[in-house]
Parts: C-alpha cells; sequence; structure tokens
C-alpha cells in the first residue's frame, strides 16, 4: 500500500466486531489492513504477510478482549510492532478491563467501544486523523440531510381541497388495483415493512480461518517456564492459548487422556515428585498417586483404564528407573518393567494399547524397545537409534523421536518395526520431544531460536506435516515452552 494505512490485530473470536470497525474506519477514510483472503492463518507465508504489514503500517490497531488476550497471535503481534517501534492504539470492544487488557497495554490509552459503538469510533477516527495527518470523512456529516422550512407555508388553505383531492386518488388507485387482481388472478400483497438497521457482510476479504480437511486440529499441551514450570495449552492454529496451572510448584511432563478432555503430569517440591490429572476446560487437578518418589512421563491408555509411568527405585530418589502401572484412578501402582543397571523410562502406549513403547540405556544412549501388555520380552526396534527417550506411536503406526548430539537434536519417524527410520525436522533447531497428531498427519515439537548461543530460553512450539512439510511456530516468547504432547 502506498497511502498510510493501520494494521488490525485481533483475536478470531472477535471477527464480527473486526468486519464492523473495519467498515466504519474505512466509511471515515482511514485505510486498514486486513488478513490477505487465500493465505491460511499461521502459514508461514501468513506469518510473512503479517510481518511485512506490521513493518509498512504507520501503526497498530489493538482489539482487546479476552479472546485476544488470551490469542498467541495477538501476543505476538504486539510484540513485533513493539519491536518496530509502531505507535499501538488499544480498542476495547468486549469483556472488562481485568480479562481484555494485557498488562503491556495496560499504561496505554484507549478507546472503549462497549457502550457507545458510535461515539467511540468518533473518537478513535478523530485520535487516528490526528496521527495520520489525514482528513477524516465524518460519519456524523455525512449522514444529515437539508432539513425542509415548514413555517411559512399557510396548510389552512389547502385543508380541504387537499383532502378531497387525496381521498380521489386513494379510491381511484383502490378501484384500479382490485380490477387488475380480478383479472390476473393475482394475491393481495402483504406490505412491505422497513428492513432491520443490520450490518453488511464485507466480502473482499476473507478474515476467519481457512478451515480444510488436512489443516492441524486438536490441542496441544506443553511445559511452559512462565514463572517456574507451568502447563500450558494451545490450539494447533496457534489460537486460544491457556496458561492451565499457576503454583509455586514444578508442573511438567503433561500428557492429555484420549478424549483430550483432561491430563495427567507431574508436580514437583524439588525433593519428590508425584502424579497429578487436570481438567482442561475446568482447570481442577487432583493428586492421583503419594510414593514420595520422582516420578515421571505419565500416559494413560488408549481404552483409559491404566497409566504408564517411570518409577525410582533404591535410596537415590532419581535414578534407577523403572516402568510401572496404576489403575486410572492412581490405585494399586506396581512395577511393569525393569532391568538392573539400566533405566527404563518414558513409556508411550500403542494406538489399540496391547503395547508399550518405552527407552532402555542411561543418559543420551537410550534404546527403543516394545513389550506386550501382558509381560513378554521386550523387542529391540532400531539398534542405529541412540535417544534421549521421549518417543510417541502414531495412529498410523509411525514412531516419532528425536536423536542427536549436543544442540543438534533432529526429529526423526519411523515404522513401528523399526525400519525407515528417516529424518523430518528441516535441522538447525535443535528439535526434541515430538508427538504426533491424533489423525498422524501432523508431528509437534520444541525447538530452539537461538541455537548458536545455547540459549536455553529460546525453546519454541512448531508443528509440521509428517513428511516435514509446512512448518510452523506456534509460538514466541521470552521463555521456554518445551514437552508438547498433541491432543483432541
Amino acid at each position: 500500500m502506498s497511502a498510510p494505512y493501520l494494521f488490525i490485530s485481533y483475536s478470531r473470536e472477535d471477527t464480527a466486531l473486526q468486519q464492523k470497525v473495519i467498515r466504519e474506519l474505512r466509511e471515515r477514510g482511514i485505510n486498514v489492513w486486513v488478513d490477505i483472503e487465500n493465505l491460511i492463518p499461521g502459514t508461514p507465508a501468513w506469518e510473512r504477510e503479517v510481518e511485512r504489514s506490521i513493518r509498512g503500517a504507520s501503526g497498530v490497531i489493538v482489539l482487546l478482549s479476552p479472546g485476544s488476550n488470551n490469542s498467541e497471535w495477538v501476543r505476538r503481534e504486539v510484540s513485533f510492532a513493539e519491536e518496530n517501534d509502531k505507535r499501538i492504539f488499544p480498542v476495547l470492544i468486549r469483556g472488562d478491563e481485568n480479562d481484555s487488557i494485557p498488562l503491556r497495554l495496560s499504561s496505554h490509552q484507549r478507546v472503549d467501544l462497549r457502550r457507545n459503538f458510535n461515539k467511540g469510533m468518533d473518537y478513535l477516527a478523530d485520535t487516528l486523523n490526528d496521527f495520520l495527518g489525514t482528513t477524516v470523512i465524518s460519519k456524523r456529516k455525512k449522514e444529515e440531510k437539508k432539513s425542509f422550512d415548514l413555517s411559512s407555508i399557510d396548510f389552512k388553505k389547502f385543508a380541504i381541497p387537499g383532502a378531497i383531492a387525496l381521498f380521489g386518488l386513494t379510491c381511484l388507485g383502490g378501484l384500479a388495483f382490485a380490477v387488475n387482481a380480478i383479472i390476473n388472478g393475482t394475491k393481495t400483497p402483504v406490505p412491505a415493512t422497513t428492513p432491520p438497521d443490520v450490518d453488511p457482510a464485507i466480502t473482499e476479504t476473507a478474515t476467519k480461518p481457512v478451515t480444510a480437511q488436512d489443516e492441524p486440529t486438536g490441542r496441544i499441551i506443553y511445559t511452559c517456564q512462565v514463572q517456574g514450570d507451568e502447563i500450558c495449552i494451545i490450539n494447533a492454529d496457534g489460537s486460544n492459548w491457556r496458561r492451565l496451572t499457576d503454583t509455586s510448584l514444578a508442573s511438567f511432563n503433561a500428557n492429555p487422556s484420549p478424549d483430550g478432555e483432561s491430563a495427567v503430569y507431574v508436580v514437583s517440591d524439588g525433593e519428590t515428585s508425584e502424579i497429578y490429572e487436570l481438567n482442561i476446560n475446568t482447570g481442577k487437578s487432583m493428586q492421583l498417586t503419594n510414593l514420595e518418589r520422582s516420578l515421571g512421563s505419565p500416559e494413560i491408555s488408549p481404552d483409559n483404564k491404566f497409566i504408564i509411568f517411570h518409577y525410582p527405585i533404591g535410596n537415590n530418589r532419581v535414578n534407577n528407573l523403572q516402568l510401572w502401572i496404576m489403575n486410572r484412578d492412581g490405585s494399586d501402582p506396581h512395577e511393569f518393567y525393569s532391568e538392573p543397571g539400566r533405566d527404563v523410562h518414558d513409556g508411550t502406549w500403542s494406538p489399540d494399547g496391547t503395547q508399550v513403547l518405552f527407552a532402555l540405556g542411561r543418559g543420551e544412549n537410550n534404546k527403543l524397545y516394545v513389550i506386550d501388555f501382558n509381560g513378554r520380552e521386550p523387542k529391540l526396534l532400531n539398534a542405529s537409534i541412540d535417544t534421549r527417550g521421549r518417543s510417541d506411536w502414531s495412529v498410523n503406526d509411525l514412531i516419532s523421536l528425536d536423536m542427536g548430539g549436543a544442540w543438534a537434536h533432529e526429529v526423526y519417524l519411523m515404522n513401528a518395526d523399526g525400519s525407515n527410520l528417516e529424518q523430518v525436522s528441516p535441522g538447525g533447531l535443535n528439535a526434541q520431544g515430538a508427538s504426533i497428531s491424533p489423525d498422524g498427519k501432523w508431528i509437534t515439537f520444541s525447538g530452539y531460536t537461538n541455537v548458536a548461543g545455547k540459549d536455553l530460553a529460546s525453546c519454541e512450539i512448531y508443528i509440521m506435516r509428517v513428511d516435514g512439510s509446512d512448518l510452523r511456530r506456534l509460538t514466541n516468547n521470552g521463555y521456554c515452552d518445551y514437552q508438547p504432547r498433541w491432543g483432541k
């Protein structure tokens, strides 16, 4: 765009109000940028276009609501605007100030459209006009019509003749209409009413996310170091970010339930770690174990009956790991598999729940094994693998894992029998902690944006297709996001 324009940042939940604000601003002669019709939100092309548009914009309008306050994309757009020294104009459209205004924008002067939309839009337009130095078309003046002066007309002299003429015209009109109805057999129409004052739809741009059959769905739960280790969740398209835990204890190793309604995770006080369950919708949690050990990596079986996890034995409460299992409610915890002198850890279920995939070894030198749920001898999948441990098993019998040297991990896929091992991550991200989407078409992992600087706080959540294409970054924070697991 050659003329000055404003970029609008908003949550997809507020699309209808966003369209109304756009129309009102354009009617006042203010140029605004909105999403490109043929770009899917969250894709690399969309991100590049958004960043280019923010760089070229004179300022950024942020539509504030509970949805935008929880939107990862809005946070990223505001951060990018601040990095590029753009003037930000907060506009409150929904909710109250506590749940709609992020802390970073609380000191900004804002426009409130909640109580009097038209008055608020006039004020916003005047503010933007002063900032841009352009002439704004006032909608108030535009709607004014020239009044007709009736004060000088003497209606008395027209009263009787006018009434007679009006009566005659009415009779003639009614007679003609009746004759026409008889001749043509038409029905008497119902008098038309004035249409309601509705906002016409804006058709020049598409502002809602495109939902294609192969687009990512579901939610990704992960560990976010927003204030220590906490549990966060985000939609697979990058929307609706939420922080699920907020305690003084460390929370990590979250795994969603088969139905996606809850998650099991680990809570640590620094001495021991116990397994909890969290309702994703309400945020309520419940402790499942009280074993006074450093338990880890809990995962619910596909039939929702059991939880597998690893358990340290001996005097050392952290090392010498065994694979344990317990009932879904935390009862009857007991050993499932162990090997003296080696750690057995990070168990994950096969899609049908008949087998368990796990890591066996020490440190970075772990092999992946599969064991039948009935406890038969484990089978080594691929001798060439040396992994840290965390893996996943997809519905189409692909296994994801990561391996590599220090700061050089990559995500790999292989068949469930260990064949066809192939790197799928793009390289250079120190990619790890891979998890496959429920439909088997996508992979999420944590990658580092500053590998060269070995910045431990630079890990973010990414997704890509199982063939390694269409890489998308979902988070953009000043703290580490890691251990993603993909659920419904």
